[in-house]
């Protein structure tokens, strides 16, 4: 494999950045429609219904560029003397310490101050441990203990299987294969998995077909097809995104925007999920070769920094803002598309206040912690050959 560049990642943060919004846009939309925010009864004009819905494949987004900048991190580090090791060690302090605060805030404060019941205590120590992935209970019920938590627990459910794929996967060919073999299998067994649930809930079963590690797996893999892309031998696709014509890359972008425009006006179809994987990835490539300065810009990346933690506090600040628009009775004054957006622009602005904090406070000490702890094992080793 070639040796690893010295690249420029803004426009991965600005990725992240479009993520966190889509996923807070989507939970807005569920305020307005499902949550009855306005104190009654609500819906926001179709078009904008179905787009701010699917806003929530932000998470998608952060799959394929977790699988990218996984296998540029995990090459660029290949040389250290136990990298799997540290691998889960920088996995788990990277996540842990922001995900065990929204714990403690999200389930923990309202059962010590509010008496309310704790969830389930397998639910609650499988999304602790991140091994709540291959459980359908504890994985949608992870949402009881942690606001989102399901997303995370198939995120550590890759991490878990990362090293085999990154041994297995070693050029784009080898990428390109197995995403069209896992997505063959995943598009013809959806149905039949569907129609016969191993357990007797089967919408339970259905949401969790959907979420689980196998059906996203095409994802990741979109995303690991754009490292070989963009960072290894991959022949002309390579030269093209790395310098080839700016119109055509262009024109590429556009047929990347096109369908992330025309699918949710389209289907509701869970499998078009794939789609916008192949979109997320095709848009990451564009962004290499030209990172437009209306995308890739200096509000987009700081909120991609920082959006782990805004991911977890976003929901947090959704319902303030369905407190804030209460106490002046905007539910009763405003139409459904203008409350919609009006949340909107109250919780992002408080996620990002609140989220910079977090990532200052909580996400970067707990990252170095994990680096702490890497040279302390790195000296032990030197010692001991020594």
């Amino acid at each position: 494999m070639q040796a690893a560049p010295k690249v420029q990642l803004d426009y991965i943060d600005a990725l992240r950045g479009v993520a966190i919004i889509g996923v807070l846009v989507s939970h807005a939309q569920r305020n307005v429609e499902i949550y009855q925010a306005m104190g009654r009864d609500a819906a926001l004009s179709p078009w904008l219904s179905r787009y701010a819905e699917q806003g929530a494949r932000g998470v998608q987004l952060f799959f394929v560029i977790s699988a990218l900048t996984l296998f540029l991190s995990a090459r660029k580090r290949s040389g250290e003397s136990e990298p799997w090791v540290n691998f889960y060690i920088r996995r788990v302090f990277r996540i842990a310490p922001m995900f065990y605060l929204a714990f403690a805030a999200y389930c923990l404060a309202p059962v010590i101050l509010k008496g309310h019941a704790l969830p389930g205590i397998g639910t609650v120590l499988g999304t602790l441990t991140f091994t709540n992935g291959w459980n359908p209970a504890w994985l949608l019920g992870a949402n009881d203990v942690v606001p989102g938590g399901w997303s995370i627990g198939v995120e550590m459910s890759f991490y878990i299987v990362f090293p085999l794929v990154f041994l297995a996967l070693r050029s784009f060919r080898a990428a390109w294969m197995a995403l069209l073999i896992v997505l063959a299998i995943d598009l013809v067994a959806w149905e039949p998995l569907l129609a016969h649930p191993p357990i007797d809930d089967a919408d339970l079963w259905a949401r969790y077909a959907f979420v689980w590690l196998p059906n996203q797996l095409p994802i990741f893999l979109f995303g690991i097809c754009a490292y070989f892309v963009l960072f290894d031998r991959a022949g002309g696709l390579t030269a093209f995104f790395h310098g080839g014509s700016r119109a055509a890359n262009a024109a590429w972008f556009a047929v990347a925007a096109a369908v992330l425009l025309v699918v949710p006006q389209w289907t509701d179809d869970p499998r078009a999920v794939f789609a916008y994987g192949a979109a997320f990835a095709l848009t990451t490539l564009c962004l290499h070769r030209s990172p437009y300065r209306w995308l890739v810009n200096a509000p987009l990346r700081h909120i991609g920094k920082i959006s782990f933690s805004g991911y977890l506090v976003h929901f947090f600040m959704l319902q303030v803002a369905r407190k804030l628009l209460a106490a002046v009775h905007a539910g009763d004054r405003l139409s459904p598309d203008a409350y919609f957006l009006a949340t909107v622009v109250i919780a992002l602005a408080g996620t990002v206040v609140l989220a910079t904090l977090t990532y200052r406070f909580v996400e970067v000490p707990g990252q170095a912690m994990g680096k702490r702890i890497i040279q302390s094992l790195k000296a032990r080793t030197v010692a001991a050959t020594t």
